[in-house]
């Protein structure tokens, strides 16, 4: 798409070839001094529009078939906008709804404001379209005050340029809203559910910008917003771009009027999208490793644009650091580190006094948020023997420092109580404190869960194995109303039949197998094996006694935290528990052969319409893939710890590979992208775009199966490694934590708020949360379901070194020097225990069972392979063997060695992984590993 049109030549007559770009212009005229604040918005329609070819012709609709577009038009505003030639008749316009009215608010100075909306204004409204059908055009003339007035023209016009590529795979599921309003760098673009084009992408020219939106009775944006902004302050938002209006001279002087102009393009896809804004005068933007930055990570920019690149600014500048790093090939790249904790925004100036926002979101450093969640959770449980719900981990209010429970409810009302005690809110901070201790123990930590499980959950939420359901758990509204019930069916004491609430206990017992396996000096309640098997009994639970009560099966449905099955099944084997293992196998294998082979519906979960199953999806496509290739796994090849043992194939390799990229671009599709503002770059969207609620749990969960698509699967590494680490980065922002300096927390600030954090974000400036709390732009201060996002976190967490075609070499979660072909990396992700460098020159994986990397020391890797040096932390109170999984190197030779005296030989094979199993000596506090290829 090189060539843009011209918006201001005459219609081709399709002589030439081209196709059209379809533009539309607002145009204010003054009849008298007015102040003016402009909105853009869709509004519902009057009448449906024609519906094609054949179809009963509607009066005052006018039809336009063109080169690339199909549209219908009435009184002034767009009914329909399709592709020309789409066979799947994709409608772009909300069904009932008109795009292109405007709200205008204006008043003669020193009078009240007046405003006017095009969709009610009937009466003073004239039509025109020319004789072609391709220009469309309604006046609407506006009385301001007593003698004033103003004239708004709306008009549509379609111009050619070099046609598009089309596509007519099905639609999918429905079409998903792509949006940034940041001054001359906004942007929108729509796209079908399975990520494939067209694209719709809608700019604006140079004399345009867009500065404010709200979702409140529908999507509206604002290129004049100062009335509607110093509103929403009133309501408590404070609104993080400046906002303006609009001062018109009287008709017949200069300054008279004022004319805005938006543009209509197809693109084929992301990367088409991003060229569609170079072409227009914005700017295409990638940042690494993310927006949600620590303040010991460094952050990278770069910029591409037709129109100069003049400076990059900070919002605080005394504590910013940013860097230029020059420009080549027409990027603009600078390195930016930022000290002050919580928003930060940097202005970008471009071209002849344009400007666009970038907004970053600063935090602590990973491994402290996650110490302090995890010590939040814990020191936040009702212990009371004489309460029910003794043992309850909390839900905390932020805002009002309440600790909630079944005599609480605080604001929570109707059936959404059960968010304090179960279900995904309640099982999720449980879930996210067994998972942190099995990567960083801490005694207390640990009593507190097994205090819960001991008072709250064996007898109480779950059934124990004495009882008429072995390890079934209990659904809403709590555990205590079910087993206590009058009704004895579905509704009451066999209300046991969610799916969703099992994989979160699963989780939680194995983790606290892990954590009773190779951590000997935390004390616990139960043993290792005692833990994985109410693992294993819950994970069977959750296949069988849903179904037998209420025939809801768990295979049809993407489940978060479910993932976790496979490692139990590991696990199992390595306990010697084989029968238990393929038990369980079966059913979750059963679960891969229903999505890669029966495909269900990728989107629909609780809702028509749900981002909640990208985790599991991706889970399955890559078991999918394992028990699809041909081939027995070499003998020996088989460890414990990792789902890498055979298992018969039922499974073409094709459909695996096809449900892979297909679950793939779902994920994607759902997913903030091309949108550079921290609520929105890796995040997930449910069915109102980024309107409201990003930065949800799926945001990290999803976020994994992005980023291990770019490590293992993607022919392209690098966008998925970008796009896949912002989304581990992302949902951390919602972390409220702080030191003294800046009174413990950006959001809700004070000492009891240090280590909480809320259940999603939300980007309008105000409107009502999920919870039916009402919100002024920011952060939950319920934390609701958000510590499954932080348990998929602890998966997604590595550093990572990659050879990046816009950065070049770039270290993602941690610090990275290089001397001499010779790389030293220090992890700083969060957890310390998986490491990948992605190369020119080849890939490594290494991903370490229970030790960590050893804090503040490098990982030492040669550019070509040939060795690799890193230290393990260990406590073990007695002998134990350190198992290190390693992919990538080149085959041949290899020596491993560790501290203490041990080393042995390796013979790799092409394309196979490995385990080095290293001993490690007892109270031994760091063990330094080498592997180095042996000289053929």
């Amino acid at each position: 798409m090189t060539d843009r049109g011209n918006p201001d030549q005459p219609p081709n007559d399709g002589a030439s070839g081209g196709s059209p770009t379809l533009t539309r212009r607002n145009f204010l005229h003054a009849a008298g001094a007015a102040g003016a604040g402009l909105a853009l918005g869709s509004t519902a329609a009057p009448q449906p529009p024609g519906k094609g070819e054949g179809a009963e012709v509607v009066p005052g609709v006018v039809q336009l078939l063109s080169e690339e577009f199909s549209l219908s038009f009435q009184d002034g505003a767009m009914l329909s906008m399709k592709q020309a030639g789409d066979a799947t008749g994709t409608e772009w316009v909300q069904p009932g709804r008109r795009l292109g009215d405007v709200t205008v608010r204006c008043r003669e100075e020193g009078r009240e404001w007046v405003s006017a909306h095009t969709g009610e204004l009937a009466d003073v409204r004239t039509v025109a379209s020319s004789a072609d059908g391709r220009e469309h055009e309604a006046t609407y003339r506006i009385r301001v005050g007593e003698a004033g007035m103003l004239d708004l023209r709306v008009g549509f016009v379609v111009v050619n340029r070099n046609r598009a590529q089309r596509n007519e795979a099905n639609p999918g599921p429905p079409i998903l809203k792509h949006s940034l309003v940041s001054g001359d760098g906004s942007f929108h673009f729509w796209m079908k559910g399975n990520s494939v084009g067209p694209f719709l992408t809608l700019t604006q020219d140079e004399d345009t910008k867009l500065e404010y939106w709200e979702a409140e009775g529908g999507y509206r944006v604002f290129i004049h917003a100062s009335v509607a902004e110093a509103e929403a302050r009133e309501r408590g938002c404070t609104w993080r771009q400046p906002t303006s209006n609009l001062l018109l001279a009287p008709e017949g002087v200069q300054g008279s009027s004022r004319r805005y102009e938006f543009k209509f393009r197809w693109a084929d896809g992301y990367d088409d999208v991003r060229q569609v804004l170079v072409d227009e005068g914005l700017i295409d933007v990638n940042i690494v490793p993310g927006m949600t930055v620590p303040t010991d990570l460094n952050a990278r920019i770069s910029l591409r644009s037709r129109e100069a690149i003049r400076k990059v600014e900070a919002e605080f500048p005394g504590e910013t650091h940013i860097r230029s790093l020059g420009a080549r090939d027409g990027i603009h790249l600078y390195e930016v580190r930022f000290s002050k904790l919580g928003e930060n925004r940097l202005t970008v100036r471009f071209g002849d006094d344009r400007h666009m926002y970038l907004e970053f979101f600063c935090t602590e450093p990973l491994e402290t948020l996650i110490a302090k969640r995890a010590a939040f959770i814990a020191g936040h449980q009702h212990r009371d023997p004489d309460l029910w719900y003794d043992g309850l981990l909390a839900e905390w209010n932020m805002e009002s420092r309440v600790l909630l429970g079944p005599d609480n409810y605080d604001r929570i009302r109707g059936w959404r109580i059960y968010e304090v005690t179960c279900d995904d809110p309640g099982l999720s901070k449980p879930a996210f404190l067994a998972s942190k201790n099995a990567e960083y123990p801490v005694q207390g930590e640990v009593e507190a869960l097994d205090y819960y499980i001991e008072n709250f959950v064996w007898g109480g939420l779950q059934m124990t194995t004495e009882e008429v359901f072995p390890y079934a758990i209990y659904g809403i509204p709590d555990w205590k109303t079910n087993r206590e019930s009058d009704d004895p069916g579905r509704n009451g004491r066999q209300h046991i039949w969610r799916i969703y609430d099992y994989s979160h206990i699963t989780l939680m017992y194995f983790s606290l197998y892990r954590v009773a396996k190779h951590h000997a000096k935390v004390r616990t309640t139960h043993s290792a094996i005692d833990y994985l098997r109410r693992a294993y009994g819950t994970a069977v639970a959750m296949f069988t006694i849903p179904y037998e009560v209420e025939r809801w099966s768990a295979y049809e449905t993407g489940l978060y935290n479910e993932l976790v099955i496979p490692e139990v099944v590991s696990a199992l084997e390595s306990e010697g528990m084989q029968d238990e293992a393929d038990r369980l196998r079966l059913h979750w294998e059963r679960k891969v052969r229903t999505f890669v082979i029966d495909r269900p519906d990728l989107f629909r979960s609780e809702y028509a319409f749900d981002s909640t199953g990208f985790e599991a999806t991706h889970a399955l496509a890559k078991y999918g893939l394992q028990i699809a290739s041909p081939g027995p796994v070499p003998e020996g090849e088989v460890r414990p710890g990792w789902v890498d043992y055979p298992s018969p194939t039922k499974i073409p390799l094709e459909d695996a590979q096809e449900f892979m990229e297909t679950q793939m671009a779902a994920n994607l599709f759902c997913r903030g992208w091309l949108e550079t503002a921290y609520y929105y770059l890796g995040s997930d969207y449910r069915g109102g775009g980024g309107d409201r609620y990003t930065l949800s749990y799926m945001s990290q969960m999803g976020g994994w199966a992005v980023l291990d698509y770019g490590l293992h699967h993607a022919p392209d590494p690098a966008p998925y490694l970008r796009l896949g680490y912002a989304s581990y980065l992302s949902a951390w922002a919602l972390m409220n934590t702080g030191t003294p300096e800046s009174d413990y927390g950006y959001w809700y600030p004070g000492p009891e708020n240090d280590g909480a954090c809320g259940g999603g974000f939300e980007a309008s400036p105000y409107g009502e949360t999920w919870l039916e709390q009402p919100h002024h732009r920011g952060s939950w201060y319920y934390s609701c379901e958000e510590d499954l996002g932080y348990c998929g976190a602890l998966r997604g967490a590595r550093t990572l070194v990659a050879d990046d075609p816009i950065f070049g070499r770039f270290c993602f979660g941690g610090d990275l020097e290089e001397n001499a072909g010779t790389l030293r990396v220090i992890p700083r992700d969060g957890v310390r225990r998986r490491f990948h460098a992605v190369l020119d020159t080849g890939k490594l994986h290494l991903d370490s069972e229970a030790h960590r990397f050893a804090a503040g020391q490098p990982i030492v890797l040669r550019g070509d392979f040939s060795e690799v040096r890193f230290r393990l932390e260990s406590d073990g109170p007695s002998d134990h063997t350190a198992r290190i999984r390693v992919e990538g190197l080149p085959a041949g030779s290899y020596g491993i060695e560790a501290s203490g005296g041990s080393a042995r030989s390796v013979e790799v094979k092409e394309g196979e992984g490995w385990v080095a199993e290293l001993p490690v000596k007892a109270g031994t506090r760091e063990t330094e590993v080498s592997i180095t290829r042996v000289p053929a």
